[in-house]
């Protein structure tokens, strides 16, 4: 059944980063619910379901994780090509995670970075109750992750908008975010 194509002048490309558990997710699915409600097709692509299609993260070599980066980096660049909204999560931290996730970005695209703070203990506090965690549940997996990520924030990219999430709710970043994104 063919429908009609919804167009946009240019694809937007938000990219999400933030450490384990600062709501890198929730606030990626809000915000993707927000530009369906405003008639903007978007293609929300987690790093996480990239992984967890040749396995999941137990075993997970280093160079199987690179593939899954660029993998991930081909369907977001294949969305914005046909002209799809893209949010794209994870942990986009190192120099070449943020290549991968964006070697086939078409070009024009300026990716629009959200970068989400949290404390660890609010970390902590988050995966405790989450039967669907892996090894981030492991609280010294946690601190050695949280400690990785604050060593290579000086080098990130710079982020359009920063969000502590362990002061502002996801419902009030996705606000803020959707009024930015969506005016006009």
């Amino acid at each position: 059944m063919a429908g009609a194509r919804h167009t946009v002048a240019v694809p937007e490309l938000i990219v999400i980063v933030g450490p384990i558990a600062s709501g890198k997710s929730t606030v990626a699915h809000g915000l993707g619910r927000r530009f369906r409600a405003a008639g903007r097709p978007v293609a929300v692509l987690d790093l996480d379901d990239v992984v967890e299609t040749i396995g999941g993260f137990a075993r997970l070599t280093p160079d199987r994780f690179r593939d899954a980066q660029v993998v991930h980096g081909e369907l977001v660049g294949a969305w914005l090509r046909r002209n799809i909204d893209v949010i794209a999560h994870g942990p986009f931290f190192e120099p070449g995670e943020d290549r991968a996730v964006l070697h086939r970005v078409p070009a024009g695209i300026v990716p629009r970075r959200v970068q989400l703070l949290a404390t660890l203990e609010a970390a902590l506090e988050r995966t405790a109750g989450d039967t669907g965690r892996g090894p981030s549940k492991d609280p010294d997996f946690l601190r050695a992750a949280y400690a990785r990520v604050e060593s290579l924030r000086p080098g990130l990219p710079p982020a359009d908008w920063t969000f502590d999430t362990s002061a502002l709710a996801a419902r009030v970043i996705v606000d803020a975010l959707s009024a930015e994104l969506l005016r006009g």
